[in-house]
């Protein structure tokens, strides 16, 4: 963002902070929640997994809002009894300073005037302790605050996260349960291999092993070096057996694939619904810097690196934790990951992840969900 879009990104919110503050007037629901994954876009992540346990565990007494950026391509949960709205507009605004509960995995409206009876729980979308998140000075680092709005609590996945990111990056000093993450409830507890057949059938991919590549965001207009997906597959399959598909899942800031360039894949799934269930069907797992492979790595499958541009990415935005000590192999281009898969060790591949986990203070409980599930509980409707 430039500087002048920023100027006026910044008093577009306080002005409409100050517009809203009336609203302030109006009684917290006290049995009202309401979610927000990714700004609004999807259905996903920890906010999903935890409004679904919600769902069971409060047994229609709750409120449950979900508001999107397109309300109208999640009517079906509508039949579920969740009320979902468009995340633009009065009626947001009305739901918003009236939740007892908001939930949300990333930054959130900057124009909202924050609540002393609210409760805001974030859950963050990233594991371990990788990419670097450092909010910067001046009045780039006044609008990120402006969109974190505080929060109440923050959840965790490893103890390094905790006071690399959370403490350090963030400056957060209040309350992390380290339970870990609760859309990685599904990887820990092995659930994930009830879903595989399903997910792959649901892409037409039944009989078929998958590989999914799942590159983090870029600033820019940079693209993705391409995958040699024909040597890939024939790497793949020599390896570990199998007819292979290759997949592409794009960051959700980007939009589908072919706007990165990126081509000769069997499908792109940057609009499939949810990260995690494509984790539940995929048996390799290739990305670069992206926490997806701190969720891979909790299933024992497999996960290879590829970094063309790791010395570009290292000045730019560099590692809490140094790449050169992650677990999974690394290449710098396609010919290096052709040999990385063919070499791939399995066992000495477990007792790297298991180090790695160890060295960062994993949390993942397993029950990530329930716990969040039942905090809320406690909020809006006593314990």
């Amino acid at each position: 963002m430039n500087k002048r879009r920023l100027v006026l990104s910044c008093a577009a919110s306080l002005c409409a902070r100050a517009l809203l503050s009336p609203l302030r007037l109006l009684p917290v629901k006290r049995t009202r929640v309401l979610f927000v994954s990714f700004r609004g876009k999807q259905y996903s992540c920890n906010p999903r997994a935890i409004s679904e346990e919600l769902e069971k565990a409060a047994g229609g007494r709750l409120e449950i809002i979900w508001a999107f950026h397109e309300p109208e391509k999640f009517k079906k949960l509508k039949t579920r009894g969740i009320r979902v709205i468009s995340d633009r507009g009065i009626s947001f605004a009305l739901a918003a300073l009236t939740a007892r509960v908001v939930c949300t995995n990333t930054y959130y409206k900057p124009y909202l005037p924050r609540r002393k009876a609210q409760f805001y729980l974030r859950t963050w979308h990233g594991g371990g302790a990788y990419k670097r998140v450092d909010y910067p000075h001046g009045l780039a680092g006044f609008y990120i605050k402006l969109q974190q709005q505080g929060a109440d609590l923050y959840l965790s996945s490893s103890r390094a996260f905790t006071e690399l990111t959370l403490r350090g990056s963030f400056a957060y000093t209040g309350e992390v349960l380290e339970c870990g993450m609760p859309r990685n409830d599904v990887l820990v507890t092995g659930a994930w291999r009830a879903q595989a057949e399903r997910v792959r059938a649901e892409l037409g991919l039944t009989g078929r092993r998958i590989a999914l590549y799942a590159p983090t965001y870029r600033e820019g207009a940079q693209a993705y070096a391409p995958l040699q997906t024909d040597k890939l597959k024939a790497a793949l399959s020599e390896r570990f057996g199998g007819s292979w598909a290759v997949l592409y899942r794009g960051h959700h800031v980007d939009a589908v694939g072919s706007s990165r360039g990126v081509s000769g894949f069997d499908l792109d799934v940057s609009a499939y619904e949810d990260m995690q269930t494509l984790l539940c069907a995929a048996d390799v797992l290739i990305t670069d810097y992206s926490s997806s492979v701190w969720d891979m790595s909790l299933t024992g499958k497999s996960a290879f690196l590829y970094c063309p541009d790791i010395d570009a990415y290292r000045r730019e935005r560099d590692f809490y934790t140094p790449i050169d000590a992650w677990p999974y192999p690394l290449a710098r281009d396609n010919a290096e990951l052709i040999r990385n898969i063919r070499a791939f060790d399995p066992a000495a591949y477990a007792q790297a992840i298991k180090a790695h986990h160890a060295a960062l203070g994993i949390c993942e409980s397993g029950h990530a969900s329930r716990d969040c599930a039942e905090r809320i509980k406690a909020i809006c409707l006593g314990k």
